[in-house]
């Protein structure tokens, strides 16, 4: 039995956070994490078949920097940050690159989907999915279902008929995106590894016991006891039962866990076999017209960083069908690559390929959350302590204020709770 004032749940980005802000404040925290090593959802590996490149499986970019917590912290610690997305996009259709006119045409067609869908939010009324918000758009204009695959497949992990429209509209990030030198899960792991103390990695949590003057943590490896606990994991693993909550949790917080389901959005990462690179500059991001709803799709950044492969990026509906046989997913991305660049255009690249398993992961089950029609609510409904502060849930599906779904979101939230604990008066059982 482990004695401390605080118990963490999770070693993500807000797990991390809430550790080192209450250890700043002279609590003593342990941190359980189910994986091998830190980061969460943010992890930068060095995939073999990349040949020694490192890769962020997950989150990859530092968005909103002008709101980033990470952004101050790594500039203090001497990172050089850079921008991202720094070359011009390709659009391609039915296999050949859009005239100067498409391009126009699409990004015209996106400036009026998005007015229309925004002026929904204005109208008061029942919160509605992404799609219903489009109208006629739906049944007019051609680019609406590229668009759609962009804005909600890609961006929010999840198909616009089940994504919330006041959601939606509240997580827009208009705001500056940067790059880290060495990746964001390194960065990360680099910030706030050290500072947010003891970590306890495969340690499972099964049940959390929270009825009493404290809580009790168990895993398969012992139990820890603690006048609070801060639960940082995916709402996929609230959902699936992973962890049990003694006593039950209350309906409100079982609604608003399944009003916030995960959504996913999967890498494959395909590695060129030679010297040619189609004429695109480094981290030129292609992507092809969609013509039908529904129809899957995927987006590439070509060259990363001058790198000599190719990342794929699949969301929504196909990203969960394909998440169960990387195989599949290698097959598709060739399929989707031929669509740009012609039938032997993948002869381009070397055999193998590295596909991300945030879908089957059983500790993260999706990428990040999102929430349903008629859903917005549940973000707020999910921060309210329990048990007289006892048990608080934090993490990106938990933030309010436009940057649900991010890791500076979820360094946000990380301290929210960790505040929390500190203006109750609670964790300090000892």
């Amino acid at each position: 039995m482990t004695d401390v004032d605080v118990a963490i749940v999770g070693a993500g980005a807000a797990g991390l956070a809430a550790a080192t802000m209450l250890r700043e404040a002279g609590r003593s925290t342990l941190i359980l994490e189910a994986s091998s090593a830190p980061g969460g959802r943010a992890r930068t590996s060095f995939p073999p078949v990349l040949g020694g490149a490192w890769l962020d499986e997950g989150a990859a970019w530092l968005h909103q920097a002008e709101q980033n917590p990470l952004v101050p912290l790594a500039r203090q610690a001497g990172h050089r940050l850079t921008p991202a997305f720094r070359s011009e996009s390709r659009l391609y259709i039915d296999g050949r690159l859009a005239t100067a006119a498409e391009h126009a045409a699409y990004e015209r067609a996106e400036a009026r989907w998005t007015e229309t869908v925004i002026a929904r939010t204005a109208e008061g009324g029942p919160d509605i999915d992404v799609a219903t918000a489009a109208g006629p758009l739906r049944l007019s204009d051609p680019w609406v279902p590229t668009l759609e695959a962009w804005s909600a497949s890609l961006i929010d992990a999840v198909d616009a008929p089940r994504l919330s429209l006041a959601d939606w509209n509240t997580n827009q990030l208009d705001g500056t995106n940067l790059n880290p030198p060495n990746g964001l899960g390194r960065l990360l792991r680099d910030l706030l590894e050290e500072p947010a103390g003891p970590i306890r990695y495969g340690a499972v949590v099964r049940r959390i016991g929270w009825n009493g003057g404290g809580v009790a943590v168990e895993t398969a490896e012992g139990s820890v006891s603690a006048g609070a606990v801060i639960v940082t994991v995916s709402t996929g693993v609230l959902a699936s039962g992973l962890i049990a909550f003694d006593p039950v949790l209350p309906a409100e917080a079982q609604a608003a866990i399944a009003d916030l389901p995960m959504g996913l959005l999967s890498r494959v990462v395909l590695r060129a076999s030679g010297d040619d690179r189609l004429g695109m500059d480094a981290g030129t991001m292609a992507f092809r017209q969609v013509r039908r709803f529904g129809d899957p799709f995927m987006s590439f950044i070509a060259w990363p960083r001058g790198t000599d492969h190719v990342i794929g990026f699949v969301g929504g509906d196909a990203a969960w069908k394909l998440a169960p046989d990387p195989a599949a997913a290698t097959d598709f991305a060739r399929a989707e690559w031929r669509a740009l660049f012609g039938a032997e255009a993948d002869s381009n690249f070397a055999p193998g390929s590295f596909t991300t398993d945030w879908g089957t992961d059983p500790y993260n089950l999706g990428a990040y959350s999102y929430a349903r029609p008629g859903g917005a609510g549940a973000r707020a409904a999910l921060t309210l302590p329990l048990g007289d502060g006892r048990l608080l849930f934090a993490g990106e599906a938990c933030r309010t204020d436009g940057l649900a779904g991010t890791v500076g979101g979820a360094v946000l939230d990380g301290r929210r709770a960790a505040a929390a604990i500190l203006e109750q008066g609670a964790g300090g059982h000892r």
